[in-house]
Order: C-alpha cells, then structure tokens, then sequence
C-alpha cells in the first residue's frame, strides 16, 4: 500500500487563517484505505462521463446504492479480497479501483480494458506511481497504457492556458504536506495573494476558455482571505459547471466555496465539506441537517459519515504526531534513569516513627483539600 502526503490543497476544506480547500484527489482504494481510520477535495476525472439517462438510468443504481456499493468494495480491498472488491467497484461506477482489484487478483485483461476506458474518460491518476499495478509492469500493454494515458493529458492539457494550469500547480504545490502545521503562512499569504491578482488578470484578458481553466481559478480564490474572495470561487466554479456539467471536481469545489462563505459568516454550512480547530482537535463545522446525503452526492460531496470519519482519522494522526514528539524526551530520562541506577532507601520502619494524620472536619475542607 503506498504512503502519500496528506495535500491540504487536494482533499480538505480547513477553516483557519489562510486555509486551504480542494476536492478529494483522484485516489487509488490503496490512498482511501490509508486515509481511513480503522474501525472511516471527488472520484477520479475518470468518473466524469455523462450520467445516464431515459431507460438506462432507470435500470441503474441510484446514488445511495453506488455508495452502498462503493463501501462494500473499500472493505473487500481492505481486507484483501481483491476477487470480490473489482466487481463491487465496477457496480459503483469507479472503474479506477475496479482495475487496481483486477490487477491485484491476476486478471491482466480485465484490468488493461479498465484502464483504457479510464484514460478516455480523462483519468489523472499517477499510474506509474500505484503499487497495485506492480503486477502489470511486466506486460508489454502496461507501458502502452501509460503513453496513451500521457497523450491523452497533452493533448487535454493543449486545450487550456498554460498560465493558468502553471499557477494551479503552484497552488497546490504550497500546499502539499503532510501536516496542515506543517504550513507557513506568512510564506504563502502574499503567493496567494500574487495568484490571485494574476488569475484575474488573465480572466480579465478572455484567457479563461475551457472548463478546467475556470476550475483552475476558482481553486486559487477558494484560498483567498475574505468572504468576497471565497465567493469570487464559487463563482468560478460555476461557471466551470456551466461549460462542463459532469466536471466533478469542479462542482465539489462549488460546494466547498458555499461552505467557506456561510462558515465565515459563522453559519452552518450545506454540504459538509469545511473542517475546523476546536481546542486543539479537529471537528465538522456544522452542518445544515435539511441537506441529504443525495444531494451532496449530486454534487461530489462525500456522505457526512465520511466527513466525520476524515476527521477522526485527522484527530488520530494529529495525536499520533504529538506522541512521537514527545518520545525523545522520554527517552532521554529512560537513559538517565538507567545511568544512575536504581533509588535506594532505607525502610522507613527501622528510621521513621509512623504517625496518623490528623483528621480534617468536613466543613472546613477547601478546594484543594476535596479529592
């Protein structure tokens, strides 16, 4: 299973000054496995092919099915069950997961069709980075899976502005951590705020065409600093939405704009996508409860289950950090306890004469006497 950075800008919505928010990053079942706790920023661009419709769409699952079935596929994963967990992904429509449980249960072809039908779909996925397709770098199809994939991503990436795409990544890169303490502030405020004056620039100047280069802009103002700003995202992200209804990300991203701005005029939020501090733990900021689960789905949001879930594993890492830090201390009064020895002291019965404390009158007994 491969370890990978947290990314506070590809999966968090976090509440502090100068935070960062991003839909949930394509993701192998290897990357959700390790972000759920044991005992809990959107599905891959793969997913974004137009949703069915007239019979077809009677005939498939409804959303609280595709969950159902995307739960059952993760705990087929997690528990190593690969013959089981490429069908249950294949029923919930993530065909990214369905190929990584294809490859670790031996079936080449299924996996290599999987993908194929991933990348024309507008899969970003690392490929080459996922340990769950060690088994296929032998075959001669897998090397040609990644040059189509690569070209399929230029000649995407052709159709948008480089600056735009440029300063995205930049964004993201600022962000890339595997702590959200980790993050330096007063280094990235005024990138930030250099970004933000560029996107508008370029949007002033019509360089903004294409879906993606909306959702592009709209990440960077999603880390802005006021409400104005935040709501400048979500506008952004709309219009992305306008230009590509099945464009996942960016309707998540619509959603976390709308979030950010309620959040920041401390009201509940809609759809559950913001994340906040609270005496040093991390919780859900509040939540509307008139909002489903249905229709966060709609808009690719994850379910309020898995929110709170994200968020007990955040708590659970956060402590785990705190633990390790304070290890050495521990260790270094180990070594010295061991250095000098055991204490040795005289029985206190051969030298102390013992006596019986005093009884105190309860009414007299202050607040540091009560126990």
């Amino acid at each position: 299973m491969r370890g990978r950075l947290l990314g506070l800008g590809l999966g968090l919505g976090l509440i502090a000054c100068a935070p960062a928010a991003a839909p949930p990053a394509p993701r192998s079942p290897a990357q959700q496995a390790a972000a759920t706790p044991t005992g809990a920023t959107p599905p891959a661009r793969a997913d974004r092919a137009a949703p069915a419709t007239g019979a077809a769409a009677a005939a498939g699952p409804s959303r609280a099915e595709r969950r159902a079935q995307h739960a059952q596929a993760m705990a087929a994963y997690t528990r190593k069950d690969y013959a089981a967990c490429g069908p249950a992904f294949e029923r919930a429509d993530d065909r990214y997961g369905a190929a990584c449980c294809r490859a670790l249960a031996g079936e080449a072809d299924a996996a290599f069709a999987l993908l194929a039908r991933a990348i024309d779909d507008g899969l970003q996925q690392d490929l080459a980075g996922d340990d769950d397709f060690a088994a296929l770098h032998g075959d001669p199809r897998w090397q040609a899976t990644l040059d189509r994939q690569a070209a399929r991503t230029a000649a995407h990436d052709r159709t948008l502005n480089a600056e735009l795409v440029a300063i995205y990544h930049e964004d993201q890169g600022d962000r890339a951590v595997s702590s959200y303490e980790q993050i330096d502030w007063d280094k990235i405020r005024p990138r930030d705020q250099a970004r933000r004056k560029r996107v508008d620039e370029i949007i002033a100047a019509g360089g903004a065409r294409a879906a993606d280069d909306y959702y592009h802009a709209a990440m960077v103002y999603q880390h802005g600093e006021t409400v104005d700003e935040i709501q400048r995202a979500h506008d952004l992200a709309m219009r992305a939405v306008a230009l590509d209804p099945n464009h996942k990300q960016a309707r998540w991203l619509a959603a976390a704009a709308e979030d950010r701005t309620l959040s920041y005029a401390y009201k509940a939020q809609k759809w559950g996508t913001q994340f906040k501090k609270v005496d040093g733990k991390w919780i859900v900021w509040p939540v509307d409860p008139a909002i489903t689960d249905d229709e966060r789905d709609a808009w690719n949001v994850p379910s309020l289950a898995e929110a709170e879930a994200r968020v007990a594993g955040m708590n659970a890492k956060l402590n785990a950090t705190k633990d390790a830090a304070k290890q050495p201390e521990k260790d270094v009064k180990d070594a010295k306890a061991a250095a000098n020895g055991p204490k040795h002291t005289r029985p206190a019965a051969n030298n102390v004469k013992a006596t019986k404390p005093a009884a105190k009158d309860p009414a007299k007994v202050g607040a540091g006497d009560a126990k």
